[in-house]
């Protein structure tokens, strides 16, 4: 191919950002063609519409809008027409806000029902635009159909990185990339989807797996709005703890802990790594490494032999009964090794812990019936104390106290809370 046929099929544009007040004026004065031929008809419904315009208020990035200038000086729309049109309708009031999760308040609302600052914060929000020139204008429809070829939908973990930053959303980042645990147990050489940071979260999110309920994805929000802006001294010893319970693992487990090996692909799976990475953070890291042989033995003879164990981490992988199945049986290893006089600690709740069980859901633990008053509960171990449970609030149930001085000296599952179904967990 020669120079100057080469040159015939690059692309000029110019790069732009168009307020949404720009917007709406070049649409509504034609400036903007926004259904040329090569295009489909509008098909956003007010819901998907409103969800862009939620996006564009909590600082979401929006897609690039690519236009195409034509030779009367308008542009025609090459990508970006379903964009642009919410955007208009809903500044010309031709729909009010619904289905909206993170701004909920502003459900029901036309664009002259926010308030004047909202207003203006929305009419002053850009597009980026890339506008052909008019040399370009026969590679529109070529341009149209590349870009068109497949989207990309952002993943869970990519929009927590857009909505929730802060500190706690730094330090996930920080272990992603820093942790070379982390990247031995995960087995993954590309991480540009975010799948670490989300294993991550996930820890956290669970660690109180006997008191959480409602999907994965809700569970892991919840925890990143709650904790996205944590002091300089909580993210540390977060970050400390995590990077502690990965050395352990990988030390006493190795590289392959998160596989499940046997008839089935050997391969990260998500439902293993829950089952081990929170039971280890709940010992002390010297009696773990003290004990690795026997806790190896009996995780490596788990996954071999034992069929609920493995039913628990290929089938119904979500449901409740069996997260706290498979967690509770890596913990009953554990303490079947450690000898409970090697674990210095408390033995006693706090009290601030039993008033936030007792008002995140006051049901016994035991029986399944309503707790009245929090003067009739009580805070018991999950794990029994005297089988090395600690006495955190990750291991505390909260019960009737006659339900509880009934209790036998054994690790209790509690009622059956299935979690609801996410896709991509694993």
């Amino acid at each position: 191919m020669k120079t100057d046929e080469l040159d015939q099929l690059v692309v000029h544009t110019e790069t732009k950002d168009i307020t949404l007040s720009q917007l709406r004026e070049m649409v509504d004065a034609n400036d903007i063609i926004v259904n040329p031929e090569y295009q489909r008809n509008y098909v956003y419904d007010d819901k998907r519409a409103s969800l862009l315009v939620e996006s564009i208020l909590i600082g979401i990035p929006i897609p690039i809008i690519y236009l195409c200038e034509e030779d009367d000086g308008i542009y025609s729309v090459i990508d970006g027409q379903q964009r642009i049109m919410s955007f208009t309708r809903y500044l010309k009031n031709d729909f009010s806000l619904c289905g909206l999760t993170t701004l909920s308040a502003l459900n029901g609302l036309f664009f002259r029902d926010l308030d004047k600052p909202m207003q203006r914060r929305l009419r002053a929000k850009s597009l980026k635009a890339i506008c052909l020139d008019r040399d370009s204008q026969e590679l529109k429809y070529e341009i149209f159909s590349r870009l068109n070829l497949g989207a990309v939908k952002l993943k869970d973990q990519e929009v927590r990185n857009c909505i929730f930053r802060g500190s706690f959303n730094s330090m996930l980042r920080r272990i992603a990339d820093t942790d070379e645990n982390v990247k031995a147990l995960f087995h993954y050489t590309d991480n540009s989807r975010m799948e670490f940071e989300e294993r991550i979260l996930r820890f956290f999110a669970m660690r109180d797996f006997y008191h959480i309920s409602g999907t994965f994805k809700n569970t892991m929000n919840q925890f990143m709005t709650k904790h996205q802006n944590d002091s300089d001294d909580e993210i540390y010893e977060m970050e400390n703890q995590y990077r502690s319970v990965m050395d352990t693992i990988k030390q006493v487990l190795g590289c392959e802990a998160f596989f499940f090996h046997g008839e089935r692909a050997s391969k990260f799976n998500g439902a293993v790594y829950d089952s081990i990475v929170i039971p280890f953070s709940l010992f002390p890291k010297r009696s773990l490494l003290q004990h690795a042989d026997k806790i190896r033995d009996g995780i490596f003879n788990m996954k071999e032999n034992d069929a609920e164990y493995r039913e628990n981490v290929y089938v119904g992988t979500n449901a409740g009964r069996r997260v706290r199945s498979r967690i509770t049986k890596v913990i009953n290893i554990i303490t079947g090794c450690i000898d409970p006089c090697e674990i210095d600690m408390p033995r006693t709740f706090d009290e601030s812990i039993r008033q936030e069980l007792f008002h995140r859901n006051p049901v016994c633990a035991i029986c399944g019936n309503k707790i009245l008053t929090i003067e009739d509960c009580e805070i018991d171990h999950i794990i029994p104390f005297s089988k090395g449970g600690p006495t955190s609030i990750e291991n505390a149930q909260l019960t009737h106290r006659t339900c509880n001085r009934i209790k036998s000296d054994k690790v209790e599952t509690l009622l059956d809370v299935s979690f609801e179904s996410d896709e991509g967990n694993y």
